[in-house]
């Protein structure tokens, strides 16, 4: 789990469903990976986006994550 920033509360881990800041708009999704920009060292959420085709993956900053909520899975 890594928080956003230094000052801030929110975390995000893998498999939270997230929802972030674009120039579309709003968009929500799943996250499925946590990696570093290789220019900038940036840290960024790998999400899965809703409503796209399956496979559809953003890369997110972190700073544009307004909400995370963790996904509690069950086994059946």
């Amino acid at each position: 789990m890594l928080n956003t920033l230094t000052d801030s509360p929110q975390q995000i881990a893998l498999g939270d469903r997230v929802t972030f800041d674009t120039d579309e708009g709003y968009q929500s999704g799943t996250v499925n990976d946590l990696r570093r920009d290789v220019g900038n060292g940036e840290l960024h959420a790998w999400v899965e986006l809703d409503h796209q085709w399956p496979g559809m993956f953003r890369a997110v900053p972190l700073g544009a994550i307004v909400s995370s909520h963790a996904v509690l899975l069950v086994a059946a």
